[in-house]
């Protein structure tokens, strides 16, 4: 048994001595830094977004008229719709600060019909919002993968407006200029590709009422039966988009 103890002596003794040695004899080599992603949001993208749209049309009246009782008489409407369109723009950042300009162009299908509170047993009320665009600086503040941002600028639709009765009727078709204001999220996926949600609000102020050049005449009415009226178009939306930026946005950092 002593002979037994002592040759398990030796041999733990010659193990440490050998993986000493061994270890004394390899450089220290230290370990390589982990890998970090930075995601650059600089350059041109494009893309598309889809989603759902809310307008309140409004009818002013600034005086007696053929489809209203009595000055300043307002009715308002209820529309919405969904929105499908594109957009595309260029990003400039520095440090974790974004600042960018996009342009969108949408197809929007909301419109509405009313009962006209005025004469509702010949009366009715239509608005309709055809297309939307927009020119926007967009500021925002990206982390890693994630873009946290706010946009402004000017707005354009195509809006029609109409006050029917049962012989005859009024109607207005233009391209309104005005303002939005908004802000969204948006993610960098994986290599180009971007996804986000945004929601915007626009203005479109009131047009057209209260002189004589701008008043609607009425089609098939008598001769100088018109309506003195302003709309307004106070709208809201909400997006979801997918864009495919150019360039590589992810490289590997030490």
């Amino acid at each position: 048994m002593k002979k037994f103890a002592v040759a398990l002596s030796a041999l733990v003794i010659g193990t440490a001595s050998a993986s000493a040695a061994d270890l004394a004899a390899r450089p220290y080599t230290k370990a390589p830094p982990p890998v970090v992603a930075a995601y650059d949001w600089s350059g041109f993208y494009i893309g598309a977004h889809v989603g759902w749209a809310e307008t309140d049309p409004r009818f002013d009246f600034n005086g007696i008229g053929h489809y209203n009782l009595a000055a300043g008489d307002s009715f308002r409407l209820n529309a919405d719709g969904f929105m499908i369109g594109g957009h595309l723009g260029y990003n400039w950042t520095i440090n974790n600060f974004l600042l960018g300009i996009e342009g969108s162009a949408s197809y929007t299908d909301i419109s509405a019909d009313a009962v006209s509170p005025f004469f509702p047993a010949s009366d009715t009320f239509h608005a309709r919002m055809r297309w939307m665009a927009t020119v926007t600086p967009r500021l925002g503040v990206t982390s890693g993968a994630w873009l946290f941002y706010v946009k402004g600028g000017a707005a354009f639709a195509d809006l029609n407006t109409r006050i029917q009765d049962t012989v005859d009727y009024t109607d207005r078709s233009e391209t309104r200029v005005g303002w939005t204001a908004g802000g969204g999220i948006e993610w960098m996926a994986s290599r180009n590709w971007i996804l986000g949600i945004e929601g915007n609000y626009y203005d479109f102020g009131a047009c057209c009422g209260g002189n004589r050049e701008s008043l609607f005449l009425a089609t098939n009415a008598p001769r100088g039966v018109f309506s003195d009226h302003s709309t307004r178009f106070d709208t809201w939306s909400v997006l979801g988009r997918v864009s495919y930026k150019f360039g590589s946005p992810v490289v590997a950092k030490y």
